[in-house]
């Protein structure tokens, strides 16, 4: 004799279909977007006290930055949906003043170009003091308030910003695929298990970047991590070389290098380490400084330091920051303008 399930269990079974199916319908669902705002921004840009009449705002894709999803952020005097480059047009004067910001999906800024017509020195990098206020990517649409909380002074140049903008993701961006969600425990009293996380590599050791071939009195200033050395070949060269031989060891580019004809800052980044490197003529060659983040300074298994000359001693900590401010004006005082 046959047995047949009983109502309860198609009752059950109808539920569980129907759940699934909701479930699936909803996975499969876009995120629903607003529509694309009108660009608007107010607000201030001065630059040695005038203020640029910014206009417009415009958002691009920009490249993750330590493995976080960003985009960028160009606000412009002049219209730039003609330009077939606008980041590029106007960190350059040719959109008239012009700010540039990469930003993080959460609102940190990582890169802030200043261009403005009242600065001597355009297209400055600055950090550090402006900051991202209210800042949301929701709906395909980006909208926040940027700010340096009053006038600053970066290589001899005053500005300030205090921008409220909106402004809609590029086509791109608004039409990528939302991510797909986290699986959860197959069980509800299952223990969540975590993610290892890779072991971190070691640092990089500080005494031993490639330095130039013809370094000599170079010092490891430990206390500041800074590292100094002269050159008898030139500004040029010292830079290309230098270049080379960091590019081999795994050394990027970053944000903010400058090269003229007789300075130089070259900016390199490889994982969570940093180096700002500035080159500048001297008597017979050059000098460079080296100003470091994230390197290893221990001596052990180390090549051994060289024999510093004596110095009336480092500067402390709390004087890195102006130290770095004054090493840039020096070497941006021999740039093109």
């Amino acid at each position: 004799m046959k047995t047949f399930p009983s109502l309860r269990f198609w009752q059950i079974s109808a539920a569980l279909i129907a759940l699934f199916v909701s479930s699936f319908a909803t996975a499969q669902t876009p995120a629903k977007l607003d529509p694309p705002v009108k660009p608007t921004v107010s607000g201030k840009f001065t630059g040695n006290g005038k203020n640029a009449a910014i206009q417009f705002v415009l958002v691009e894709e920009e490249e993750a930055f330590n493995g976080k999803a960003a985009v960028k952020l160009i606000f412009t005097e002049k219209n730039p949906a003609t330009a077939k480059k606008p980041s590029f047009d106007a960190v350059f004067g040719k959109l008239g003043s012009a700010l540039r910001l990469s930003v993080h999906h959460d609102g940190g800024i990582f890169g802030c170009q200043v261009a403005h017509s009242a600065h001597e020195k355009q297209g400055f990098t600055s950090l550090g003091s402006i900051k991202m206020e209210e800042f949301k990517i929701a709906g395909g649409n980006v909208t926040g308030r940027v700010s340096t909380g009053g006038e600053l002074d970066t290589f001899g140049e005053k500005w300030e910003v205090d921008l409220t903008f909106a402004a809609p993701l590029p086509e791109k961006l608004r039409n990528a695929p939302a991510a797909a969600p986290k699986p959860t425990a197959s069980e509800p009293d299952e223990p969540m298990k975590k993610e290892a996380k890779p072991a971190a590599g070691p640092l990089i050791a500080a005494r031993k970047l490639p330095l130039p071939k013809d370094a000599t009195d170079v010092e490891y200033k430990e206390i500041v991590k800074q590292i100094q050395f002269s050159c008898a070949r030139p500004v040029e060269a010292v830079a290309k070389e230098f270049s080379a031989s960091l590019k081999q060891q795994g050394w990027k580019d970053g944000a903010g290098s400058l090269m003229g004809k007789t300075n130089a800052i070259l900016k390199r980044k490889q994982g969570e380490a940093e180096l700002t490197i500035m080159i500048q003529p001297a008597a017979a060659g050059s000098v460079v400084k080296i100003f470091t983040e994230g390197l290893d300074w221990s001596s052990g298994g180390d090549a051994p330091p060289a024999t510093p000359k004596k110095t009336t001693g480092d500067a402390p900590g709390d004087d890195i920051e102006a130290q770095v401010q004054k090493a840039l004006k020096d070497a941006l005082k021999g740039l093109p303008k």
